[in-house]
């Protein structure tokens, strides 16, 4: 019988409820984030830390619209394999090999390859991001312009983002997301982790996502 836990989308970010009180379920944060507690989570127990260098608990807890306790990290699931099933809220451990494409993860955080209009895209799967992100806004001209609307990230604080939607190809399977273009402040994070777009908490409810931690590997299917 696998472990899975029941998980909630909290203002377009990916949460679970434990003893402790709400936490941030976050595949683009390397390390967990709170106060000095240890969390059990699927079988794995992970130790939070007060800040992760210029990202501290404290600032992210301040711009968050709902209330949190901590931010659970991929480092709590580096020799896990998980399938994330957000549409039917469920957080899965999976003891089975997963079927998916190899892609060098980021400071294990998981990076799925996908290509909008002409472009193919090394992605981060961001759920800690409660909007997904084009890094070039070339790339979403293909795309449908779907005007301004208000983001916040924890270094950057809030700000207003042009939005468009994208068809997106993932491993033969199309499907359409929600992008904002990233702003200028925004770039220099994506240039340094070398990714081309974020795919956010939008784009695990769509299927099913299944990822390797260990091996690097990620599998998706869509409805």
């Amino acid at each position: 019988m696998s472990q899975s836990i029941e998980v909630i989308v909290c203002d377009g970010i990916l949460c679970a409820d434990f003893n402790e009180g709400r936490l941030i379920i976050d595949t683009g944060s390397p390390v967990s984030l709170g106060p000095d507690i240890t969390v059990k989570i699927l079988g794995n127990a992970v130790q939070l830390v007060s800040s992760f260098g210029s990202y501290t608990w404290a600032s992210i807890q301040q711009a968050l619209a709902f209330e949190a306790v901590g931010l659970i990290g991929v480092d709590a699931f580096s020799d896990s394999t998980l399938g994330f099933d957000v549409g039917n809220r469920t957080l899965a451990k999976i003891d089975a090999e997963i079927t998916g494409k190899s892609v060098a993860f980021i400071m294990g955080s998981p990076v799925i390859e996908c290509q909008v209009g002409e472009e193919k895209l090394r992605c981060l799967l961001d759920t800690g991001a409660g909007l997904s992100y084009l890094r070039d806004a070339q790339v979403a001209l293909s795309g449908q312009s779907l005007g301004k609307r208000k983001d916040f990230h924890p270094m950057l604080g809030q700000f207003d983002v042009e939005t468009v939607t994208c068809s997106v190809m993932v491993e033969q399977q199309l499907i359409t997301e929600v992008f904002g273009i990233a702003i200028e402040s925004l770039l220099p994070l994506m240039e340094s982790a070398q990714i081309d777009g974020i795919l956010g908490t939008s784009f695990f409810e769509k299927g099913v996502i299944e990822i390797d931690f260990l091996n690097e590997v990620v599998g998706a299917t869509f409805d």
